[in-house]
């Protein structure tokens, strides 16, 4: 009787050792993410009205969301000196500049010199230089992108490519990389009424002109001081108003009064850039030119009080287990958008696989912002304290 005892204790103690080791071997249902994070936020608020212009056409746009709306058919036209910011960008993408950086010296020739006499005969855009003066890469750029100078731009495209073919190659290459669907460039200097593009297709220039802080700055000067042609001054009367910091004017008898504008400004206390482009103004040069910026301030005034800060996910869930009371969730880094009314940001959410030991801060899920125009930021949802592996007590009695 008593061998009976011990051989059934044994087996009572051996059932219970596998008991034990199947319950805290087994696998653990899944931790998850409790709440809902909506797929779509609109911002509230009455409908944007720009002050569009009565002329050609127009586009805005905000840096880091994209397009904001457009005026008038969005067909490719000549778009005159507005092509030396592409000029500009290939050369400052193969020639790195940094703010207050000089760069490499390029040496004018005679046949620089000849260019410059038989473009000034011709009443094209140009800067005064001479056989054997030396420009910085700087300096080139001041005299491309201020006083328009024609003649710089093909010595900026005779240094960088070694020709004027190779280095329009560039452009149209850099046109395509940027997403110009509409964008044509057959010259450097936008004399051509061949290089051509749309108002929409030109605020991603500029957005790409006002990633490079060497071209921003140079863009944002009233003036500027050349070896040979002394003061040079902006074509861009407006620098200031409505927050405008640059970007580039242009005219030919083809192509009317064309402005490109950057404009910095605070919204909900956070900087932003704003783009405008107005292409098509009627009239002679300055008064045409002149015509295209004021629309343009007109255009930035009319909208900047209308741009809000969105902040992304409004409300976070929580993570949820079996095991552990509910644990708040934190979105790092904060990504918060700069949106208008109308505008639909949609919300794309990956839940990761979770371990059931998981560190405070863990990352937990992914959240992706997508604008209309593509993603405009990042965050991860993370663990405001640790979820700890469930207890031995726990995991017996839980089936």
């Amino acid at each position: 009787m008593k061998r009976r005892s011990i051989i059934l204790a044994a087996a009572a103690l051996a059932a219970l050792a596998g008991f034990v080791g199947v319950q805290a071997s087994r696998p653990l249902p899944g931790a998850r993410i409790a709440g809902v994070i909506p797929s779509t936020y609109v911002v509230p608020g009455p409908s944007l009205s720009p002050a569009w212009p009565a002329f050609g056409q127009a586009a805005l746009g905000v840096d880091g969301v994209g397009l904001v709306a457009t005026s008038g058919a969005q067909t490719p036209v000549p778009i005159a000196s507005v092509t030396k910011l592409m000029t500009a960008l290939v050369v400052v993408r193969a020639h790195p500049l940094a703010p207050g950086q000089s760069g490499p010296t390029v040496q004018l020739t005679q046949a620089d010199q000849s260019l410059y006499v038989q473009e000034l005969a011709a009443g094209d855009s140009v800067v005064a230089v001479r056989a054997g003066e030396s420009l910085t890469e700087q300096q080139l750029l001041e005299g491309l992108l201020l006083p328009s100078a024609d003649n710089l731009a093909r010595v900026l495209a005779e240094w960088d490519a070694g020709s004027l073919p190779a280095f329009v190659a560039q452009m149209n290459q850099e046109s395509r990389a940027l997403g110009m669907r509409d964008t044509t460039f057959v010259d450097t200097s936008g004399l051509d009424p061949g290089s051509s593009s749309t108002a929409s297709d030109l605020l991603r220039l500029a957005a790409a002109v006002m990633a490079q802080p060497a071209l921003a700055a140079v863009a944002d000067m009233s003036t500027a001081t050349l070896p040979v042609a002394g003061l040079v001054h902006n074509y861009d009367f407006v620098l200031g108003q409505a927050g405008v910091v640059g970007l580039k004017t242009g005219w030919t008898s083809s192509s009317g009064g064309c402005f490109v504008a950057a404009a910095r400004g605070r919204v909900d206390g956070r900087q932003q850039v704003v783009t405008a482009a107005v292409l098509g103004a009627p009239g002679g040069p300055i008064a045409a030119i002149r015509l295209a910026e004021a629309a343009a301030v007109r255009l930035l005034r009319s909208v900047w009080s209308r741009f809000t800060l969105l902040a992304l996910p409004s409300a976070l869930p929580a993570l949820v287990s079996g095991w552990h009371p509910a644990i708040p969730l934190r979105a790092t880094p904060v990504l918060a958008v700069v949106g208008w009314p109308g505008l639909a940001i949609r919300i794309r959410l990956r839940r990761l696989r979770l371990a059931p030991g998981l560190h405070r801060g863990a990352v937990v899920a992914e959240i992706e912002a997508l604008s209309p125009s593509g993603p405009v930021g990042t965050t991860w949802l993370r663990l405001r304290s640790a979820l700890p592996p469930p207890s031995l007590w726990w995991r017996l009695t839980h089936f």
